[in-house]
């Protein structure tokens, strides 16, 4: 199939989990034998087109105003791509002011997935929400509804983030690991050696973004009270700064390319996903992450410890891949950590089935397999 990608919202070389969900979804779909041609924001000195060692050809476009509200300005761009491409399917990364992909899809006559990985539906106490309702007629709830009904399909992780009427037309996906890239192999003990970790320490890795539901104040809380552990080193990659831990032994690696990731990952002995999850409140809604991290740990042989909530405690199970603490609760995490630290054996037992895990269960290419279903279905 030759398929248009529209991901506005991101740029590609990226550093983020949607960057990351772009790069993987593409690639997967072109190594199942896709024409994919990814649609992507512009960046400062970046080629307007540009085609991958992996066959992906990278659309980069730009709009006025300059703004990711305004996303929807790129559509005309999108509706010519679809035309000289002659596409078979569009696939668009959802966004509350998209539709570019979905809207010009439905112009030319062609089937679109709308790829939904943040809610659709408004929370309780939702500002958007408030904002919407001033103009009584509800335009921005309107708008993203009519991208729903506009899609032949949608995949989401999870069904309660999309509207009623378009569930029984949406598919349940989960984003997943590129388990050739992270594998429990890329373990390095230089690398090791130059992030300060002592020979015989125990690396306990948080990586990704530093928001405040991501849990990043939970995991150092932890660190600070082990501090006066010395077989325990703390590293953090991501975030804006990179220095020596605060308090804690361990370091903060700022952000990093994400083709450091594997190494990174593999190099350390236990992953962390501290999810705080009262600070968003689309979080009541339902825990709709795919967590990439988790993935990656799993991927990299490593055990993880996380919150006891659904998905997670199916993905990531508990005394199986991984440990569970009390959401919020640093001497909660401290006390998996040090568990995991004083043994050896448990580390070796969850790491190995989280990396069988993964594997069998949530690759990209189980992922874009998924994709590639989907497409076939509404494209018949």
């Amino acid at each position: 199939m030759k398929i248009v990608y529209a991901a506005s919202d991101q740029r590609h070389p990226g550093r983020t989990g949607g960057s990351v969900h772009v790069l993987e979804v593409a690639h997967g779909l072109a190594a199942r034998g896709h024409e994919v041609h990814a649609v992507v924001e512009r960046g400062p000195g970046q080629p307007p087109r540009e085609r991958d060692a992996q066959g992906v050809t990278w659309h980069r476009i730009s709009w006025f105003p300059p703004h990711r509200f305004f996303r929807l300005a790129a559509r005309p761009q999108v509706r010519a791509l679809i035309a000289a491409v002659g596409a078979d399917a569009v696939i668009e990364r959802y966004y509350n002011f998209g539709g570019e992909g979905v809207l010009a899809a439905q112009e030319a006559g062609v089937p679109a997935l709308l790829e939904v990985n943040s809610p659709v539906l408004d929370h309780p106490g939702s500002w958007k929400a408030a904002l919407d309702a001033l103009f009584v007629v509800r335009p921005l709830r309107r708008h993203r509804e009519r991208l729903c009904r506009a899609a032949a399909a949608l995949v989401s992780p999870l069904r309660e983030i999309v509207p009623e009427f378009a569930r029984d037309k949406t598919e349940v996906v989960t984003w997943g690991a590129n388990v050739e890239a992270f594998h429990p192999g890329r373990r390095d003990p230089a690398l090791r050696a130059r992030l300060g970790v002592p020979e015989r320490a125990v690396a306990v890795l948080f990586s990704g973004s530093f928001r405040p539901w991501h849990g990043v104040h939970v995991f150092e809380a932890a660190a600070r009270a082990l501090a006066s552990r010395e077989d325990l080193c703390f590293v953090l990659a991501g975030g804006p700064e990179a220095g020596p831990g605060a308090g804690y032994r361990g370091v903060r690696l700022g952000a990093l390319p994400y083709a450091q990731m594997p190494a990174l990952t593999a190099s350390c002995d236990v992953g962390v996903a501290p999810y705080d999850t009262a600070r968003l409140a689309q979080l009541q809604l339902g825990f709709y992450w795919s967590p990439l991290k988790i993935f990656e740990y799993m991927a990299s042989g490593l055990p993880t410890i996380t919150i006891a909530r659904p998905p997670l405690t199916e993905i990531a199970r508990a005394e199986q891949e991984a440990l569970h603490f009390r959401e919020a609760d640093p001497s909660s995490l401290a006390a998996a950590i040090v568990r995991l630290a004083d043994d050896a054996a448990l580390r070796a037992r969850l790491g190995a089935s989280a990396r069988e895990r993964v594997a069998a269960r949530y690759s990209w290419a189980t992922h874009c397999a998924q994709l590639e279903a989907v497409l076939q279905k509404v494209a018949a």
